[in-house]
């Protein structure tokens, strides 16, 4: 090989590496510190402006309810500034003791919202992966979007909330939650696919997503929710693809 051959190699290669490094890059796309105008959530504080918070910022933890006064406590939810189309999502998330009316006879409840469209509502139409004791990984598909979720014997059943059922659950075919800290992983593919992993296993996979016209439904903000039980979300970190 020559000299200018070698160069013209390694500046090819240096190239690549650099693609590939932007492609890997992870960021957390909640807010660190604390929480401000720019990030939409749907609920702050109470009524008495006591500053009864349901989400608590602090670095890359996001605590849920931890301090709140009272024996009920609203649903919430917090969403990203932008929206996102392709993308790998990681977070962990351990519950707290305290569960409130009106879900507190109920198990404790919360979930991540991807392709969120329209308003942005505590349930805005958009794609669910649960969070929810012994239910971590089940589908929700929520106000007019369709998908189809991959069976394992890997036929399609279609989960349509188009309809006069605007709530439509896929469950989960695998349970792998543990006692404590969890780990999920979503890992979506535009219009065409996201599988839902708990703690390293895949429980869910759906495909071909479609809005309530028959459109792609390509891309929407990321949500994650707040329903009545205290808990911890860490290590938030997306990658888009």
């Amino acid at each position: 090989m020559t000299k200018t051959n070698f160069v013209l190699s390694l500046f090819i290669g240096l190239i690549g590496f650099t693609v590939i490094a932007q492609k890997i890059e992870w960021h957390n796309p909640f807010p660190q510190n604390e929480l401000n105008s720019i990030y939409t959530t749907t609920y702050k504080t109470d009524s008495s402006g006591e500053n009864n918070y349901v989400f608590e910022i602090k670095k890359n933890k996001i605590n849920v309810l931890f301090d709140w006064k009272g024996d009920k406590a609203p649903f919430a939810l917090l969403s990203t500034t932008k929206k996102y189309s392709s993308f790998n999502l990681e977070l962990e998330y351990k519950w707290g003791e305290r569960k409130f009316a009106p879900r507190s006879e109920q198990k404790r409840d919360a979930g991540i919202l991807f392709h969120i469209n329209g308003d942005i509502v505590i349930w805005p139409s958009s794609l669910e992966c649960q969070i929810q004791e012994n239910d971590t990984g089940d589908l929700w598909v929520i106000k007019g979007p369709k998908v189809s979720v991959i069976n394992p014997d890997n036929s399609e059943t279609l989960v349509d909330s188009s309809g006069e059922k605007e709530y439509m659950r896929g469950v989960k075919f695998a349970n792998n939650e543990n006692k404590g800290w969890n780990k999920v992983r979503l890992e979506v593919r535009s219009n065409k696919s996201a599988k839902f992993y708990v703690n390293g296993k895949l429980v869910n996979e759906i495909v071909n997503f479609l809005d309530s016209n028959g459109n792609p439904l390509n891309s929407g903000f990321i949500g994650i929710q707040a329903e009545g039980a205290e808990l911890t979300y860490r290590n938030i970190k997306i990658q888009e693809i």
